[in-house]
């Protein structure tokens, strides 16, 4: 049963058809076709998979994203970004890269950074004489910030799928998400010095320029600082916490009062289109879940990883393996959901601390989004900027060599990802 459920996914797959119907599909096909099992199991399991108060926290922080791009405090985080890096090498490029890094704590989603700034940001690299696929694939990397910064919704679905503190993967992820946007920023200044590209200028007033850019940018850099420091001080929940995200972004619209109702109703719309899809894909890995669980595939994998390693070490590189090849084919969303909770037990029997695991997992399972066959990131980028595929592989990969160091350093240190979280 379950090799033919596995050619199916696969062949699904390659057909194109949404990850959430495959999910969803599979397990209806295994309840009608098993005897053993009830199909009112799978409705209860489909039902209960959205029912969870934290996961509230998710759309309030899609809608936080929303209101915040377009409140016309985006525009401010990037003039204050470009303030910061004008007098380094490549300095739309460490824009770029910064403002992924701000921004992050509004977005939380990797799609999203890397759809706005490959249009704001791009052609002015271009003007700058950046080639078309370095532009791209710089904006597609440095997306994958995004998620690692609080309130990132991978954070938040890793944490429901795993029964794992959120408050402890915010904490945990702050630290590798921002010394991940410094090896970033680090390889576009010798790329760009290497080849001559957007050398450093000098602007005149340049102190007091920087000091007012920074304070339009302060409500946006504010937001994850509140965020954190609210949930780790046991304040509010991170249901609550995103409630409290929204009326502070509320509050920052009417000060600015830059946003018109049309675009508060487009808004509202994004924000319940993003919510649904990643809703169905969630009530149907419950599902499909809950059938691995049934046909004893954790239990199955754990045994086999523990034959293959005893070494944690070892065995988290082992996962962001299966997840750098997974995430070529699947959504970053949807592995988190579907395999998550699978390699959980095998974590656990080696004392591989659950934070430290869901850093390294959230962090390789959104690489997919930039390689090919099918990764939404490097097609949403390429789509808006109209970069061709070959161009955008030839200046993407390099980035994502110095991308899977960093994941090694990740697993080897494991400090890097506990010390804020358990402090």
């Amino acid at each position: 049963m379950l090799t033919l459920i596995a050619i199916l996914f696969v062949l699904l797959l390659l057909l194109g058809m949404p990850v959430g119907l495959i999910l969803l599909s599979l397990s209806v096909s295994y309840v009608l076709i098993e005897p053993a099992v009830m199909d009112v199991v799978l409705a209860q399991r489909i039902v209960q998979g959205t029912q969870s108060f934290p996961l509230l926290a998710v759309p309030l922080f899609i809608l936080v994203g929303e209101l915040m791009n377009i409140s016309g405090i985006s525009r401010r985080v990037m003039d204050f970004a470009s303030a910061l890096t004008r007098r380094i090498w490549g300095g739309v490029a460490q824009t770029n890269i910064l403002l992924s890094t701000l921004l992050a704590g509004m977005s939380g989603s990797a799609n999203g950074d890397a759809a706005m700034q490959a249009k704001i940001l791009v052609p002015e690299m271009t003007k700058r004489g950046y080639p078309l696929g370095f532009s791209s694939a710089i904006t597609a990397m440095s997306s994958l910030i995004a998620p690692m910064i609080p309130p990132g919704i991978g954070l938040i679905l890793f944490g429901f799928v795993t029964n794992t503190s959120i408050g402890s993967l915010f904490a945990g992820a702050i630290l590798p998400g921002l010394f991940l946007a410094l090896v970033m920023m680090a390889q576009a200044y010798f790329i760009a010095r290497k080849n001559k590209w957007d050398p450093p200028s000098r602007p005149k007033a340049e102190g007091p320029a920087l000091l007012n850019s920074f304070y339009g940018a302060l409500p946006a850099i504010m937001l994850p600082v509140m965020i954190i420091v609210s949930i780790r001080g046991g304040i509010f929940t991170p249901a609550e916490a995103a409630g409290i995200a929204v009326i502070y972004t509320v509050l920052c619209m009417m000060f600015y009062r830059e946003a018109s109702w049309t675009q508060v109703w487009q808004a509202l719309r994004s924000t319940i289109a993003t919510t649904a899809a990643i809703m169905l894909v969630l009530a149907a890995s419950a599902a499909f879940s809950w059938v691995l669980t049934f046909e004893r595939v954790p239990q199955t994998v754990a045994e086999g990883l523990l034959t293959l390693t005893d070494s944690p070490t070892l065995l988290l590189m082992l996962i962001a393996g299966v997840l750098l090849i997974a995430g070529a084919f699947i959504e970053g969303t949807a592995l988190i959901l579907i395999l998550g909770p699978i390699f959980l037990p095998v974590t656990n029997a080696l004392g591989i601390d659950p934070v430290q695991y869901g850093v390294v997992f959230v962090l390789m399972a959104h690489l997919g989004g930039v390689t090919p066959p099918v990764g939404t990131i490097m097609f949403t980028t390429c789509t808006i900027t109209k970069t061709p595929l070959t161009e955008f592989i030839r200046a993407v990969w390099p980035m994502i060599v110095i991308y899977l160091i960093f994941a090694l350093l990740l697993i080897g240190a494991p400090v890097l990802s506990t010390g804020l979280a358990h402090s």
